[in-house]
């Protein structure tokens, strides 16, 4: 799945065990991290740009670093020591980087129907372990798209209702800037319905 939805995906479950703040952001990276292997891809895309020999850095890596064991285990590790309840942050922190193998696994085959992702589970220990679901399906399909959708509804009914978003894990200004527009703008919808009065 994307980054996106990972990222969506992981701050509603953190939110849905009521993290909060600093916790609630640590907890949110670790779902979103195991993409960083993905990084690969700048590099092609200069190579490209550039005119050099072609890299495949992001098809060699992507799903192969960070997709793994360890990374679910040391990504939350790393991450816990600055959160204000290590031992809960790093427990959401392990769930929330599986969440993210998960969503792998189920939505995130290439275009073609032979194109899957598997996923190195036991990598660099064992290659043993890979996990692969036939019935993965592509990226860019409506499962992922609706899963998304509901994501997007879910923040801004927790931005509604709880006063605050995903936004504030990059920016606590931003975050109460982008509430107080979700808020305002609910606001005026509800007053605004047809039959009902002022």
């Amino acid at each position: 799945m994307s980054p996106i939805t990972h990222f969506l995906a992981s701050w509603s479950l953190t939110d849905a065990l009521r993290l909060r703040a600093r916790d609630l952001a640590l907890a949110t990276w670790c779902g979103v991290l195991p993409d960083a292997d993905g990084l690969g891809v700048l590099a092609d895309g200069v190579n490209w740009l550039l005119g050099r020999a072609s890299s495949w850095y992001y098809v060699q890596y992507h799903h192969a670093l960070l997709h793994n064991i360890f990374a679910a285990v040391a990504i939350p590790l790393v991450l816990s020591i600055f959160a204000a309840n290590r031992l809960r942050m790093f427990i959401l922190g392990l769930v929330a980087v599986h969440l993210h193998f998960l969503c792998d696994v189920v939505g995130s085959r290439g275009p073609r129907a032979d194109d899957f992702w598997p996923l190195p589970y036991l990598a660099p220990f064992s290659k043993h372990g890979t996990i692969q679901w036939p019935g993965q399906w592509p990226l860019n399909a409506w499962p992922n798209i609706v899963f998304t959708v509901l994501l997007i509804f879910y923040v801004f009914f927790r931005s509604i209702r709880s006063g605050y978003s995903p936004v504030g894990v990059f920016s606590r200004g931003a975050d109460r800037a982008f509430v107080r527009a979700v808020q305002n703008r609910w606001r005026a919808f509800t007053r605004e319905k047809p039959g009902r009065e002022a």
